[in-house]
């Protein structure tokens, strides 16, 4: 009998106990939603837009690296060949295209200057003819040789009747006979030297003259006028383009170090030193270190208490007692299962719709694939959602 009573009474107490219970749970409900999810982050794979060896790695495989951060370097000589080729030739064209926008020196105009002079006087010269002095001189030339042609004449027809009386050797005659035929050679050619002088110059001369004269005083002038513009303008294209050639080659010598486009974890580094990777092969594989996630999952019927921007806390299994801090950043518009067309009330608790929650992890605990938790703080949620949830 007594041992009935006290079974009861063991019974009684549990009874209270559990009512006690669950009316401190309805008093002081959970404050917190706790929402199973996975770490997530995005790869990012570098490369080189051109080929070369490779001569240097910088990192190692899970090594945080920053923005700019060098993580390998390739060899390129050709394209330092080609950029040296390019500023050769830019410097060729600039001092081309300098020549051009300075014009003519002093000394080349003045050059010019004095043979357009020289020709011009040379044209007043023979379009004035000869001087009077000139063809005075050629006809007293004349006159003298004249006078010693009358005279000579005279000598060899004394000396040709002194012959024929075989007073005279034949062997003088024939001497006086050649300074007669020398006399009137002399003779004519001053005679036509003197009808020259008073004809002046002949007018294919002075043709040729005028030429020259105009010849030289388009060059003076082209000196003085400068350079065209239209081949100052084409110097200056021929030097952009050679600097637009020389700043592709550049671009391109820049590939030759691959870096970090922003913080990120070194996962996989596929080459070494010695290695010839071809254009756009990729290198490595990073992941954004400041692109973490989480991707949870909330029931249907607590979606409605959970929106974009809320802050939450987030925790993993490697450190449950560590809380970092997240954002909600998305919600997904549909949810996970296609559901059939008629539901019933507990069936449509198992619908879950997927969020992305990021995560600040300033030291890196956080790995791709790990599984996490966040905790949505309940103070807008009631208990009845809440139990429903779970």
């Amino acid at each position: 009998m007594i041992w009935k009573q006290l079974v009861a009474g063991i019974a009684l107490l549990a009874v209270a106990g559990s009512t006690a219970g669950y009316w401190l749970r309805l008093r002081d409900p959970q404050q917190e939603l706790r929402l199973p999810g996975t770490v997530e982050t995005q790869q990012v794979r570098l490369s080189s837009r051109v080929g070369g060896r490779v001569t240097k790695t910088f990192v190692k495989e899970s090594e945080i690296v920053e923005p700019g951060q060098k993580i390998i370097e390739l060899e390129m000589p050709e394209l330092d060949s080609q950029r040296g080729q390019l500023v050769a030739q830019r410097q060729a064209a600039e001092a081309v295209l300098l020549r051009l926008s300075n014009g003519a020196r002093d000394e080349e105009k003045a050059a010019a200057k004095a043979a357009l002079d020289v020709a011009q006087a040379t044209l007043a010269r023979l379009q004035h003819g000869y001087r009077p002095e000139e063809i005075e001189q050629a006809r007293q030339e004349m006159q003298a040789l004249e006078a010693d042609l009358l005279n000579s004449h005279q000598e060899l027809e004394r000396d040709r009747k002194l012959l024929a009386k075989g007073v005279l050797p034949q062997q003088q005659f024939e001497a006086a006979d050649a300074r007669h035929t020398k006399l009137m050679a002399q003779v004519n050619a001053a005679s036509a030297k003197t009808q020259m002088f008073q004809s002046g110059y002949r007018a294919e001369e002075i043709a040729e003259a005028m030429a020259e004269v105009a010849r030289l005083k388009a060059s003076h002038d082209l000196l003085l006028a400068g350079t065209r513009p239209e081949e100052i303008a084409e110097a200056q294209a021929k030097v952009a383009d050679l600097s637009a050639k020389i700043d592709e080659i550049d671009v391109k010598r820049n590939e030759r170090v691959v870096t970090a486009p922003e913080k990120a974890v070194v996962e996989v580094l596929s080459v070494r030193p010695g290695d010839t990777v071809a254009a756009n092969q990729t290198v490595a594989i990073v992941l954004r270190a400041d692109d973490l996630w989480v991707k949870a999952y909330v029931s249907e019927v607590n979606l409605g208490r959970i929106h974009a921007g809320q802050r939450v806390k987030v925790t993993s299994d490697t450190y449950p007692d560590e809380r970092f801090d997240g954002v909600v950043s998305h919600i997904a518009s549909a949810s996970e299962f296609t559901p059939r067309n008629v539901q019933t009330i507990d069936e449509r608790r198992h619908l879950v719709f997927a969020l992305k929650v990021r995560v600040t992890d300033p030291h890196g605990v956080f790995k791709s694939g790990l599984t996490a938790d966040v905790w949505v703080p309940l103070d807008k949620l009631d208990a009845r959602s809440v139990q429903s949830d779970k």
